[in-house]
């Protein structure tokens, strides 16, 4: 106790001493930091040459900013804060001590690490040899953190790749003007006997004709009026009923006529069993050519996308002599067309000497039996430090303060159980905080995925790839929206089509909050998977992701398939049953306990020390 008051006299006694010889003054400061934004800003290459590149940068949203004000004249930059802090939320919130602040948990505040393992089974390897001097006690570096990044899984693909791509082809329009000859005949029957048709020729004889689009019934005739042209005269009491005679044109002559013992079924005029022969204008015969596409069409790996009108100018044409009018005369059409070829894009993880092999995984699900056509190779990596680096710290074996000659030693003990006192009631504390009142559930996680595409170069399951984050810095990110997550995320991630919530997994899988269920196809094309997911379990602490991960194990209760694994919490039944003694606490107890560190005691009493023997010198006493 009398060490700590000393040391707070001494702090109050500094509030008057100067700065300590080439110390950097408050204008020196300004001007460096003016120079060095100078610098920078007139360095080309960190100005993006694209608006695809700008656009890209998180939070971007044009050039036009207003901070802009101040890059030439910073010094209006300090007095703008001065006379906008009054009406400043944030600033009334940290200054003001009547206002309400900001409060934080005990597993917020005791920040911890493994490496008191280390100290404890061998102490005097950190805490031997202190010399009692004026000086200050000596500090050791704490060892390197040992079991806190651990491993993740990566996985690649080999087998069969499905590759889209589009293809065009042209429609013509093929036009040709067509002069034809009409043959016109009349026909008749009877209601009763269809092959006589009385002095015409039956109308049956046509049928075939008819039916092949050579003739056609043009109108009905009057039976009894029309019988001068193949030499009859109708009886004064003719009735056409039960009669029936129709005209029939022909573009060409009606074949398998033959006469009747009844009639001959020739005209008076012509001689043959036609009434007329006219030749008919040229007509305009249109037909789509559609040659280009056959091949397109005809594979069933190709879906048609669209038809373009690509030349409607003009409407009317003349080809051969005759006008011809068209809304298009020619169109493209797409086709999305679908090509298998063998793919592999495990080079770089087989390539990885620090990568471990474990399993292979058919991406089909289908139940086929067959040869699987793209397989899933999953390889356990370690995970690298991430992109939180905490600032060097040492283990101080009887401190030494000194103030005028008068020396105080701090002792430290180690204790051995503290670490698993504190995991026992963190995991207490955790089960109150995340028991589900309407199943009777503890430590239930929530089921997340993220995709990539088989064979693809976006990846949206990153993930512990890109290292781990602490706690406070993922909390942080996760609490400021979507500008903070985009800046917190594995990079590239922003740049390709991942979601939102694709971010936010990834964050909270490099926290270490997340369990991996493993892959699955989430789409295929030609019974070939084109993109997988992969599925998490997503805890509220990594405490319950351990206790989940090692707990299942003694209940006997696995994880379900990657595809419908929904994360159930544990019955308090069977929270009960579990063993904490057996598990292994190792990744957490960096989050709960304080592995005997102070930040760098060495360089504040230095540092103290040194202001106390500047101020002597100054004063001469």
């Amino acid at each position: 106790m009398r060490s700590i008051l000393a040391f707070a006299a001494v702090l109050a006694a500094l509030a008057g001493v100067p700065p300590a010889l080439g110390q950097t003054t408050i204008e020196e400061a300004r001007q460096q930091g003016k120079a060095f934004g100078t610098e920078k800003r007139s360095d080309t290459t960190l100005v993006p040459s694209s608006e695809a590149q700008a656009a890209a940068v998180p939070g971007y949203s044009g050039t036009n900013l207003p901070e802009g004000s101040y890059f030439d004249d910073p010094e209006r930059l300090e007095s703008a804060a001065q006379s906008s802090k009054s009406s400043n939320e944030q600033y009334r919130i940290t200054t003001d001590a009547d206002r309400s602040r900001a409060t934080f948990s005990n597993s917020e505040v005791l920040a911890t690490t493994t490496r008191a393992t280390s100290i404890e089974n061998d102490p005097s390897a950190y805490l031997a040899g202190e010399q009692y001097t004026g000086s200050g006690g000596s500090c050791v570096p704490l060892p390197p953190a040992t079991g806190g990044a651990g491993y993740y899984e990566a996985s690649c693909n080999a087998g069969s790749k499905v590759t889209p791509e589009a293809r065009t082809c042209a429609v013509t329009l093929d036009v040709r003007a067509e002069k034809r000859t009409i043959y016109t005949y009349y026909t008749g029957r009877l209601s009763f006997l269809p092959t006589d048709g009385g002095p015409y020729p039956a109308r049956a004889a046509f049928d075939d004709e008819i039916a092949s689009g050579v003739c056609w019934e043009s109108r009905p005739i009057d039976y009894c009026g029309n019988m001068g042209a193949y030499g009859y005269t109708a009886a004064p009491n003719c009735s056409s009923l039960g009669h029936t005679a129709v005209e029939v044109k022909c573009t060409a002559e009606a074949q398998g006529i033959t006469p009747g013992e009844y009639h001959p079924g020739y005209v008076i005029s012509t001689g043959n069993y036609w009434l007329t022969k006219q030749e008919e204008s040229a007509v305009p015969v249109i037909t789509r050519n559609e040659g280009l596409c056959a091949a397109n069409a005809a594979d069933a790996n190709c879906t048609l996308e669209s038809e373009v009108c690509t030349s409607s100018d003009p409407v009317t044409r003349i080809i051969d002599g005759v006008s011809v009018t068209q809304p298009c005369w020619a169109w493209q059409r797409t086709y999305q067309c679908n090509r298998v070829s063998a793919a592999n894009d495990c080079g770089e993880l087989e390539a990885n000497g620090s990568c471990t092999y474990l399993r292979t995984e058919c991406l089909d699900d289908d139940g086929s039996g067959g040869p699987c056509k793209v397989e899933n190779r999953v390889y356990q990596c370690p995970t690298p430090s991430g992109g939180t680096t905490d600032a060097p710290q040492y283990i101080c074996g009887n401190d030494i303060y000194c103030i005028n000659g008068d020396c105080e030693p701090i002792v430290r003990e180690a204790s051995t159980e503290f670490k698993d006192a504190l995991v026992a009631l963190h995991s207490i504390d955790q089960a109150g905080k995340e028991f589900d009142e309407n199943n009777f559930t503890v430590f239930k996680g929530n089921r997340e995925s993220c995709h990539k595409p088989v064979f693809g170069l976006i990846n949206c399951c990153a993930g512990k790839t890109s290292g781990l984050l602490t706690v406070g810095a993922g909390a942080a990110a996760l609490a400021g929206g979507p500008a903070a997550i985009a800046a917190l995320a594995t990079p590239f991630l922003t740049l390709f089509a991942c979601s939102q919530d694709e971010m936010k997994l990834d964050i909270k899988d490099r926290m270490g909050l997340c369990h991996n269920l493993g892959t699955y196809c989430s789409s295929k094309i030609l019974g070939i998977c084109t993109t997988k997911r992969t599925a998490y379990c997503c805890f509220e602490s990594k405490l319950s992701r351990v206790l989940q991960e090692q707990g299942r194990p003694q209940l006997g209760k696995g994880w379900g398939s990657p595809k419908n694994e929904q994360c159930a919490g544990f019955t308090v039944e069977e929270f009960a049953r579990l063993d904490l003694s057996v598990m292994n606490f190792t990744e957490v107890y960096a989050d709960f306990m304080d592995a005997a560190k102070l930040p760098d005691e060495v360089q504040t009493m230095t540092d103290i020390q040194s202001k106390i023997q500047s101020y002597y010198d100054l004063h001469g006493k």
